[in-house]
């Protein structure tokens, strides 16, 4: 499999993967659970297992200085967006409407880059970010005139997630440590995120959301494997691809969110899916073909540690 193929396989892998994982957040949320219990199950579960595969096979995560800060900034920036802020905002409005915002993450990802960079992104990446954007809004606008006006201020709070995920995306194209191995980046990362998140979810545990984990087993295991499968499928992608090519994984959320909503909540699925989808997948292809900043993998050490 040549290097493109192999970046979209990956990019439509991860996207997919982390709108699974969504899904089943809403699930667990709608089902009793808290956010900081499934969010510490989720993230402790991924973390051990990864953590025992590694230490069987002699490769656990460095533990120096320089990936130290480097697994801490990844793990703030990804509890921030998902398991605080975007559990609280899925606990408050539809997961179809969610998406929306989430497709944000590409154009905020551009705009960070150019900030950075002190230039444009190149067309292609423009272009294809675009594109993907296009596709998305043919069928979730409809789906956001549905919000209420009870659930404007969790849809004004929402638009922080696109932009930590975007945060995140460029943060860790430009960080990453020289050498480190995609399983050992997801693995201490994982592992610090369930640290900074013990405390409140031991607070947690004499609510009802801590006492309601025990009969959600199931949907618990699968959030695990989808965070692992998702963590994975990330990590080399982010190694293989600049940010900009990375952050289309939006796009594959928010239409992964979408069918994931008509199958299990009944919401519509629109006639436009279709033509959403092509647009989107064109837009992948589109932006993988960009001229790109130098992947993670490829990173002098220098940069990496500054």
């Amino acid at each position: 499999m040549n290097a493109l193929a192999t970046r979209l396989a990956l990019t439509l892998a991860t996207g997919s993967l982390v709108g699974a994982g969504f899904v089943l957040a809403k699930l667990l949320l709608n089902a009793g659970a808290s956010q900081a219990a499934i969010a510490f199950v989720q993230l402790a579960g991924a973390a051990a297992l990864m953590l025992l595969a590694l230490g069987l096979g002699r490769r656990l995560p460095p533990r120096d200085g320089v990936h130290l800060r480097y697994f801490l900034a990844s793990a703030l920036i990804g509890i921030a967006a998902g398991p605080l802020l975007g559990n609280w905002v899925l606990a408050r409005i539809p997961a179809g409407v969610f998406t929306v915002l989430v497709t944000l993450s590409p154009m905020f990802t551009a705009l960070f880059n150019a900030a950075l960079d002190r230039r444009w992104p190149p067309a292609q990446t423009l272009a294809g970010t675009g594109l993907g954007l296009a596709g998305v809004l043919l069928v979730l606008v409809p789906r956001a005139q549905a919000v209420d006006a009870e659930q404007g201020l969790a849809l004004a709070v929402a638009v922080g997630v696109p932009m930590l995920l975007a945060a995140g995306n460029v943060y860790r194209s430009r960080r990453w440590p020289a050498g480190l191995a995609a399983p050992a980046a997801s693995a201490g990362t994982l592992a610090l995120q369930a640290a900074l998140l013990a405390p409140l979810f031991l607070a947690g545990l004499r609510g009802a959301g801590g006492a309601a984990l025990l009969p959600l087993w199931p949907l618990l295991a699968g959030l695990v494997a989808v965070t692992i499968a998702s963590q994975l499928a990330g990590a080399y992608l982010q190694k293989r691809a600049g940010a900009a090519a990375y952050s289309q994984i939006g796009y594959v959320i928010a239409l992964t969110g979408v069918a994931a909503s008509a199958l299990l909540f009944g919401e519509a699925l629109g006639a436009l899916f279709w033509p959403a989808l092509a647009l989107v997948f064109a837009g992948i292809v589109l932006t993988n073909r960009a001229p790109a900043a130098a992947p993670a993998a490829t990173m002098p050490a220098a940069a990496a540690a500054r």
